[in-house]
């Protein structure tokens, strides 16, 4: 069911809350072929979501209202006002929410090839551009390296990237990415420092869906808000 991550005042007198929804919550994938997709939102998150048609890019809109630029083809949104929940679907990328304590929030669809490009920087330099103060992250459920076989030239260019701390090994020994660690380090450039990681792998933990270990098309989300 629908798990907090993060519930954290700021220093603007806002809070900002981050969910992540599981299996059990139903699939949030954005082409729903039942039409149920709008009852299990609300199930989530009672209030209209920005959500995002996301292509491994590195756009980011601003949300005013709720419901603001849903279905905008981005990989990340940023919002200062309350009531504006904004979410990311995820089957093994990572989903990320930048909080500033001047008091807004990102939310960040982070995929190796966003990654490589640069998501996360041009997510928290939009948000710098509209909330002053220090920003925090908290990296929701994503693959990790030992369920993340990764091709040796992709991998390369990542290390050459992210350090050499981001090559690892699979369960049986395969080369692996750990998305996790890139992220801390594409973060910490940003002098985002305050990084908090959730441990569940989708790819081995039941409660997630796993585009690479199932091949199907079913997503969770992260949503994040003021309050």
């Amino acid at each position: 069911m629908v798990r907090v991550l993060a519930e954290r005042p700021l220093r603007s007198g806002l809070i900002a809350t981050v969910v992540m929804s599981e299996i059990l919550d139903g699939d949030l994938a954005v082409d729903d072929p039942d039409g149920e997709l709008d009852r299990r939102r609300s199930a989530v998150v009672p209030r209209p979501w920005s959500w995002l048609r996301q292509v491994h890019g590195v756009k980011v809109v601003v949300v005013s209202t709720p419901g603001d630029c849903a279905g905008s083809e981005a990989d990340a949104s940023v919002t200062t006002r309350a009531g504006c929940p904004l979410g990311v679907q995820v089957a093994d990328c990572a989903p990320v929410a930048l909080l500033a304590d001047g008091g807004g929030i990102a939310v960040v669809h982070v995929g190796w090839r966003g990654l490589r490009d640069g998501v996360l920087d041009a997510a928290a330099r939009a948000l710098g551009r509209i909330a002053e103060g220090p920003q925090r992250a908290v990296v929701g459920p994503c693959i990790h390296p030992c369920c993340y076989e990764f091709g040796e030239a992709d991998l390369d260019v990542l290390v050459g990237g992210f350090g050499s701390a981001v090559r690892q090994r699979t369960m049986d020994g395969r080369p692996s990415l750990d998305l996790p660690a890139a992220v801390g380090v594409a973060l910490g450039r940003f002098g985002v420092d305050d990084v908090w990681v959730d441990g569940a792998c989708t790819g081995c933990d039941p409660r997630y869906w796993s585009f690479r270990v199932s091949g199907r098309p079913q997503r969770q989300a992260m949503v994040a808000w003021l309050q």
